[in-house]
């Protein structure tokens, strides 16, 4: 073991004490934890940093990728490991940290499809624990000829204290914000997007159910659910008036429907997990596969697959993903089956957090349908919340949270 003054002495450790401005940044969470992956790979330095945090998903209680450094890109937000398995989980739930010089051979370690971390079997996991939890887990890792010291261990430990750091701010943000919002509570509030599809439409704020929220403790028949799918798909295309492009593009899309492989794949997921747990593993599993081929087409197929795995969770709970006339708000580009079930269930609008261009399928399929959508929205998660009245103008990408009465008064005057 070091001495104390031997890792006092420890050149990095001026760069570790340089991490809490890093922290402190006011810029939304996940920039702030890729920072510090970023500059913990160089300290180390380590092939991979990763930064997972508790929550609750449709697989249960998870250890969710929230930041890396080292591993394809679509490894955050799609890589959750049920919390307590693999070596992170364990190191979550005992609250101490784990070192191995390789990883395969402990007992608690898990596979994950899609990342060949078989190529940095050194291991060292911290938990970061605060208040008698484990809010989340630090992962470093390196190739079979640098296995961790006990040097690394102490500066692993010294850094992992930016996360709580980050984490604390982003709480001060978060609060703050909503103070704001509560001032603005009632005021007409502006936000500014990208026009994707044209039109002026008003309607309540809505998200999508998550799969938990449709499927917990539901059971049924996932043949009989994915064929109503496929039926409900089909009679929709009949009534929508889309153009030759935006009705090819939903043709591709619900090939996935009848892929007998991905069929088999779903229904071995489910029995295994559950219905909510298995949908969302094999989700995660195709994107992941997607981004380590760097294929586009299975990009799109992945995107239709989590639809998919939406809607055989609706047809099971008997529950329509979206309602008409609402404003659906989605975090993430919609592929296009989403974006025809938004058509069909008659949304008022479309808004999209992330950004997306007007020549994406989903954009054509609701251009086509006549559904305003407007994408990349700045803020739109701390200023709407569900039920809020919108406004949502996808001719100048501009939508109005609360609306004033005159406002509303024009588009009405306008029809």
């Amino acid at each position: 073991m070091p001495t104390a003054m031997e890792i006092l002495e420890d050149p990095r450790l001026d760069r570790v004490f340089l991490l809490p401005a890093l922290a402190s940044a006011n810029r939304p969470l996940n920039q702030v934890f890729h920072a510090l992956c970023e500059e913990i790979a160089a300290i180390l330095p380590a092939e991979v940093v990763s930064v997972y945090l508790r929550e609750s998903d449709d697989e249960g209680d998870v250890l969710l990728m929230r930041a890396n450094v080292g591993f394809p890109e679509i490894a955050v937000g799609n890589v959750a490991l049920p919390f307590g398995e693999g070596i992170t989980g364990f190191a979550a739930e005992c609250m101490r940290p784990v070192i191995r010089e390789q990883a395969e051979t402990d007992a608690h370690y898990r596979r994950v499809d899609g990342l060949d971390e078989e190529r940095f079997p050194a291991f060292l996991a911290w938990p970061l624990v605060r208040t008698g939890r484990a809010d989340g887990v630090l992962v470093v890792q390196r190739s079979a000829t640098h296995p961790f010291s006990d040097h690394d261990l102490a500066l692993v430990g010294a850094s992992a204290t930016a996360f709580h750091l980050a984490l604390a701010f982003a709480e001060q943000r978060r609060k703050e914000a909503s103070a704001q919002r509560g001032v603005a509570e009632g005021r007409e509030v502006r936000l500014q997007g990208h026009a994707v599809a044209p039109g002026e439409s008003l309607g309540r704020a809505e998200l999508l159910p998550t799969l938990r929220e449709l499927a917990e403790d539901q059971d049924g028949d996932l043949e009989g659910a994915l064929d109503a799918v496929t039926r409900h798909l089909e009679r929709g295309l009949g009534k929508l008036e889309l153009g030759p492009e935006a009705r090819a593009d939903v043709m591709r899309a619900r090939l996935v429907l009848d892929d007998a492989r991905f069929r088999s794949e779903l229904v071995r997921e489910v029995e295994a997990r559950g219905l909510a747990p298995g949908l969302a593993s094999l989700a995660r599993r195709y994107a992941l596969s997607a981004e380590r081929t760097a294929d586009g087409w299975l990009a799109d197929r992945s995107a239709e697959v989590a639809a998919v795995c939406r809607l055989v969770a609706a047809q099971i709970a008997h529950r329509p993903l979206c309602r008409p006339g609402s404003a659906l708000l989605l975090a993430e580009r919609p592929g296009s089956l989403i974006a025809l079930e938004a058509a069909l269930r008659r949304v008022s609008a479309v808004v999209v957090a992330e950004p997306l261009n007007e020549n994406t399928p989903s954009g054509r399929i609701l251009r086509d349908a006549g559904v305003p959508m407007v994408a990349d929205v700045a803020g739109l998660y701390d200023w709407v919340r569900p039920g809020d009245a919108l406004l949502v103008d996808g001719d100048k990408g501009l939508v109005w949270v609360s609306p004033s009465e005159s406002r509303i008064a024009k588009l009405k005057a306008s029809r």
